[in-house]
């Protein structure tokens, strides 16, 4: 075997470092991009946290949440109380008489025709007399109620006291211009049958003008009154069943006729009997022109179906 000689281990020392320098050299040129690589993705991870904070802020929802329009529902049923709060309103339901105090013991002031709306100014202490102001004049005065219906709360109405001034005699003379009829007052020292007299009551129509026009709504104001008493007064004809046909005046004669249909009862007596011919006499009577009148049903006289027959 034979050995290297000095220049020949020289040169292969030098070859071997050659080598040994080219693979160090190598790897630090390859690892120098790895970590360039792996720092730049870092620096991407850092703006994200930054960017998951900003979209939470959305305090907008929050605020939309509160709104008090839910709240309202709730306060509607305070306002639905209200329509019990309506003004009160009175009706006249058949022609009546309207005093000067709550009683019959009071003087007549107006007259109320059915179907009329006064306004309602109070009530007395029992709630049986209201007081009103009748629409015709604008007078004040109190009407019964069992003559009128109340709709509304009453409750908010005062109550009147007023100063007594009773008048027990009956006022035959209203102040009201217009259409009348006749009801009697019993017992009251008059001229008419048994000591009653007669009274005029409103019939809530102002005269037109035309006397048969006028006549006939004076005696459709008495025969359709289908009660016995009205404010006090009597009215002999409640249980007649009488509706107008043709009514003449005879301009010549003063005289007019009046023709009916239905029936009138026979009265009791001879008291009974002047009542229903009073009244319904004096209906018509009491037109300045009319001089005498004479009544029909069917072809019979209504004098003679009411006269009693042993009188």
């Amino acid at each position: 075997m034979s050995f290297p000689t000095h220049t020949s281990a020289k040169l292969l020392l030098t070859v071997i470092s050659f080598l040994i320098i080219t693979a160090c050299g190598s790897t630090t040129a390859e690892e120098a991009p790895v970590t360039v690589d792996t720092v730049t993705p870092i620096e991407t991870v850092d703006p994200t946290p930054t960017a998951s904070h900003t979209p939470f802020i959305p305090t907008a929802t929050e605020t939309a949440l509160p709104p008090t329009a839910t709240m309202t529902p709730t306060q509607e049923p305070t306002t639905t109380p209200t329509p019990t709060s309506e003004p009160p309103v009175i009706v006249v339901n058949q022609d009546s008489i309207c005093r000067i105090g709550p009683g019959l013991i009071y003087d007549i002031r107006a007259y109320l025709s059915e179907g009329a709306v006064p306004i309602l100014l109070g009530q007395d202490q029992e709630n049986a007399w209201w007081s009103v102001e009748e629409p015709i004049h604008n007078n004040t005065c109190w009407v019964s109620s069992e003559v009128v219906t109340v709709q509304g709360d009453i409750n908010s109405l005062p109550i009147f006291t007023p100063e007594p001034t009773p008048t027990l005699e009956p006022s035959p003379t209203p102040k009201q211009k217009g259409v009348f009829y006749y009801l009697v007052a019993l017992d009251t020292g008059g001229s008419v049958g048994c000591g009653d007299s007669l009274v005029p009551v409103y019939a809530g129509v102002p005269s037109s003008g035309d006397l048969e026009k006028d006549i006939h709504t004076s005696l459709h104001g008495l025969t359709k009154l289908k009660i016995k008493d009205l404010g006090g007064y009597y009215n002999p004809l409640h249980n007649a069943h009488l509706a107008i046909g043709k009514i003449k005046f005879h301009e010549d004669s003063g005289n007019v006729e009046v023709h009916f249909s239905g029936s009138i009862p026979k009265p009791k007596d001879e008291c009974e009997y002047h009542r229903v011919r009073g009244a319904l006499w004096e209906t018509v009577r009491h037109y300045r022109r009319v001089k005498s009148v004479t009544f029909w049903i069917g072809n019979k006289l209504i004098g003679d179906l009411i006269a009693i027959i042993d009188r």
